[in-house]
């Protein structure tokens, strides 16, 4: 969608399906209804769900095939890492349209120690060239088919700056705190299809958990564990991963929480402090009644609104 907000507005033949291909509504970046389909039966939600359900395994492979490439184009023989290590941070997040893509840094190490300058010879911009080259034609084999990368992809060199370090945590941190379309709807597994059934959700993103829902069903896709992950549309990784060397250990992060935790707390507060650096259950809910009255009122007619603009809208296509 165009930043002015516009949708489809030129005009084209309808699809296969008889659905018409123009929108000439103007959305706004809150729009429920962006990343929904125009024809929602041209739109391949098996084919989205297995992407989602592989997705981590390509990335795993296709590090290992930038590494043995590297090995290759600086003759480095048998084992790469006696060249270069190769770390990362790498961050999920869900399109509009349900689809997972990747967020990563990819930094290279000297093969010795972390953050030791890598070979002369490995520039950025010749690492840059055999990533591109690895994700133009790399593929893994899945339960059904091939599976390989799309066409939305970007490199761009990071410095070493202490303004590089920030905008590489403020880039990444906007996407570790999104579930699959900001709410809480999507933020933990179904037990039956009838719970997805009942969402207060778009159509298009109901569709996509059904889907994912179904296809659990299938013996050829069992081992893809697919209804345990129908809330995240198939996607089975982690939101966040790092490779061991990239920086601290995410297990060394939880020592020194636990270890300042277990500390009294006149150790690391001032006495004078009035926080006591613990919380206390203090309940849940409304004091007044007549409170939580006007708060379920307005969360029915929101709920109402809702599904009145959904039933009333004339979406049958991609935004």
């Amino acid at each position: 969608m165009p930043v002015n907000g516009s949708c489809h507005p030129q005009r084209r033949p309808p699809c296969p399906h008889g659905q018409s291909r123009t929108c000439h509504a103007h959305h706004d970046d809150a729009d429920p209804l962006l990343g929904s389909p125009l024809c929602a039966d041209c739109f391949n939600y098996r084919g989205a769900v297995l992407w989602n359900a592989q997705s981590s395994r390509l990335w795993n492979r296709t590090v290992e095939q930038v590494r043995r490439q590297l090995a290759a184009d600086h003759d480095a023989i048998g084992d790469p890492s006696h060249l270069v290590r190769l770390s990362y941070l790498k961050v999920a997040e869900f399109q509009r349209r349900g689809l997972v893509h990747f967020h990563v840094v990819l930094r290279a190490d000297g093969a010795d120690q972390p953050f030791d300058p890598p070979p002369a010879s490995l520039t950025t911009a010749s690492l840059a060239r055999v990533i591109t080259s690895v994700v133009a034609h790399f593929s893994v084999t899945g339960p059904l088919g091939e599976i390989a990368w799309g066409r939305q992809f970007h490199v761009s060199e990071l410095d070493d700056s202490d303004d590089a370090d920030r905008r590489v945590a403020a880039y990444l941190a906007k996407y570790a705190v999104k579930t699959t379309d900001g709410s809480l709807d999507f933020a933990r597994r179904f037990h039956s299809r009838a719970e997805i059934l009942n969402l207060a959700t778009t159509p298009h993103l109901r569709r996509l958990a059904l889907t994912a829902w179904d296809l659990g069903l299938e013996p050829e896709l069992a081992a893809l564990n697919l209804r345990a992950h129908a809330h995240a549309f198939g996607f089975r990784g982690q939101l966040i991963t790092k490779s061991r060397h990239y920086s601290t250990r995410f297990q060394d992060l939880r020592d020194v929480r636990a270890a300042f935790m277990a500390t009294p707390v006149t150790e690391h507060l001032p006495t004078e402090d009035p926080v006591r650096g613990t919380f206390t259950y203090e309940g849940r809910g409304y004091d007044d009644p007549h409170a939580r009255e006007v708060a379920e009122f307005l969360h029915r007619l929101y709920l109402e609104a809702r599904h009145s603009s959904l039933a009333t809208d004339d979406t049958d296509g991609t935004r």
